[in-house]
């Protein structure tokens, strides 16, 4: 402000500004990747946010800086959207939660230590130190793409319709640019006719979509119940999530009078945590699904919210940092499974028009929270006039804390109602020319799956085996190991012929040099006592514990490589976490060489 010479007014637009370029970009990115490889885009995309970050660094005048921050805008606007599709299309889908978990604990320290980073840069260098930092990566990106990045080809060609694109960009123009300004704004009617005109515009060009024969971006994914619940989830956690990013450093710095720096270190445990519960969370998914995790974390971010409400002008900041750290776990545990659960119910063919989409919504999101919270910490004065400037700020933000709370309740019922797996959907994703949830295939084909050649007779015992009932077990049905389960048939463990070799050997050095070789000296008086007591274990006592299974649901080659991954043999198959069936090597060259020799692999 002081080196351009502009006010506070203005020089927001260095973000908001930011913000409506990249929401306005996001809609054509999956144009863009129709049209263009990924390749170019990237590379493209990132040699734009390199001219920008010199135009920013360099500048002499605001309007510079402000057209430096579009380009960079544009740049992430098709990027990101871009490497999320990537990234959900180069893993499986039994696999893509430990992936973007991954990716959402890399970008969750962007929000942790950029304004701390910034800040020691600020005070120590100067505001163009940022830009040229960010300018050097910028470059150095572009020279490892360069050499670097593969090309990935597939992505569904759509056509240029210039009122689609007029109809888009002015529509969320209006609608991000009325939320904007709502609070701040003198005439708040203008900010309102803006909304709605925005709102209208957006109606037209999702109507125009659905009309084309090739569409910019295919609104028509919304019509998955999956997706669609995944995007108003996630809309509104965005909403509580920015909108409240900005009301608690309000409530710090004005009601608690403490500083800058404070509130952004009682910001940062929720954030640096909240990336690593997304990594965990996007593991834990790809093992246990999406409804324990969504309603789990969808709890702990709402009682993370209600300790908000009980805040005064006397709150301890550390009452503070737990219940804002509590919340941001909560909403990285619901966010990353749920948005992968929702992309997951997407053909891949469409999966960029999906993550375009979501993204859109998401920028509405934050910027709808920051409005709305924002907007009602200004009626403090209406009920209480006579309150000191403090007391009223603190009710203001009391009302944005309750209504942040509310919110984040309702979202938590519509995760309990509608976040669930509904009975033969498992296998099957959203087609937008069928306009149905279809089987999920490659090349026209259904996928194999591990149902499909999976042994359903398999052998197994209850978890209160003992070594000799396996013993006995593994002689009637010549195999080579067993699964252990509970009484509601929940793999427990799984022991095989290898668990009982290692467990003597552990015993006794002689053993594997015996085995080696070819003998075993069963002569020998200690050995006969050992495996006495051996066969009278408990199975759970050597067997593993931490299970190899696979979903039944899961595509045969998936398996596969599981299993090479691992390094087993044989596998149990399980559904809703029950035993249904096991797998091995064996039997998957069985159903092969019975494919080949009949002829018949029409359906494979």
């Amino acid at each position: 402000m002081r080196d351009m010479n502009v006010d506070a007014t203005t020089v927001q637009w260095l973000t908001s500004g930011y913000s409506l370029v990249e929401a306005i970009v996001i809609p054509l990115s999956a144009y863009l990747m129709g049209r263009f490889s990924t390749r170019q885009l990237f590379i493209g995309g990132f040699s734009l946010f390199v001219v920008g970050s010199i135009l920013v660094t360099t500048a002499q005048a605001f309007w510079m800086m402000l057209l430096g921050r579009a380009l960079q805008a544009t740049c992430t606007g098709f990027v990101m959207p871009m490497s999320g599709s990537l990234i959900m299309l180069v893993f499986p889908r039994e696999k893509r939660g430990t992936a973007m978990g991954l990716v959402g604990l890399i970008i969750g320290f962007a929000p942790a230590l950029g304004p701390a980073i910034s800040g020691v840069l600020v005070d120590s260098i100067g505001w163009r130190a940022m830009f040229l930092i960010v300018t050097i990566l910028a470059v150095a990106v572009v020279l490892l793409a360069t050499f670097m990045l593969k090309n990935y080809e597939g992505f569904e060609r759509s056509s240029f319709d210039a009122p689609s694109v007029a109809l888009s960009s002015l529509g969320l123009l209006g609608v991000l640019y009325g939320l904007s300004t709502f609070a701040s704004s003198g005439t708040p009617v203008l900010s309102i006719a803006l909304i709605a005109m925005g709102a209208v515009l957006v109606a037209m060009f999702a109507r125009r979509q659905l009309k084309l024969d090739t569409p910019i971006l295919r609104v028509e994914v919304l019509r998955s119940r999956k997706y669609r619940t995944a995007v108003i989830v996630i809309f509104i956690i965005q909403a509580a999530l920015v909108g409240g990013g900005v009301i608690i450093p309000i409530y710090i710095q004005q009601v608690l009078g403490l500083s800058a720096t404070i509130s952004g270190v009682a910001l940062l445990p929720g954030a640096v945590l909240g990336a690593f519960m997304s990594m965990l969370a996007g593991r834990m998914f790809d093992r246990v699904g999406v409804r324990p995790l969504a309603i789990t974390g969808g709890c702990l971010m709402l009682v993370g919210a209600g300790l908000m409400v009980f805040c005064t002008t006397s709150t301890p900041i550390l009452f503070i940092t737990f219940s804002n750290t509590i919340m941001s776990i909560g909403l990285q545990t619901v966010m990353t499974p749920t948005n992968t659960w929702g992309i997951n119910s997407l053909e891949n063919k469409v999966i960029q028009h999906g993550n375009a989409l979501a993204n859109t919504i998401n920028q509405v999101g934050g910027s709808f929270g920051t409005a709305v919270l924002v907007s009602l910490t200004a009626l403090a004065p209406l009920f209480v006039p006579n309150a000191a400037p403090v007391d009223q700020i603190m009710f203001g933000d009391l009302i944005a804390f309750w209504v942040q709370a509310v919110i984040l309740a309702i979202d938590v019922l519509i995760i309990i109602v509608f976040v669930r797996n509904r009975k033969g959907e498992a296998n099957k994703v959203y087609s937008p020319e069928k306009n149905e949830d279809v089987e999920d295939t490659v090349k026209g084909r259904p996928l194999v799956r591990v149902k499909d050649v999976m042994n359903t007779k398999t052998a197994y015992l209850p978890s209160s085996a003992t070594i000799k009932d396996v013993l006995a077990m593994m002689s009637r049905s010549e195999t080579s190991g067993l699964p252990l389960v509970d009484d509601d048939m929940k793999v427990k463990g799984f022991i095989s012929d290898g668990d009982i070799v290692k467990y003597l050997g552990r015993q006794d050095s002689n053993i594997p040099e015996a085995l080696s070789k070819g003998y075993l000296m069963l002569d020998n008086q200690n050995l006969r006592e050992r495996l006495s007591s051996l066969i009278a274990l408990n199975a759970m006592d050597i067997c593993t514990k931490k299970v190899v299974c696979v979903d039944s649901s899961m595509p045969l080659d998936e398996a596969c490589r599981l299993m090479v991954e691992q390094r087993v043999r044989k596998v149990p198959v399980v559904e809703d976490g029950k035993l249904v069936g096991s797998i091995s090597q064996r039997n998957i060259i069985h159903v092969i060489a019975a494919k080949t020799e009949s002829g018949d692999r029409s359906d494979w």
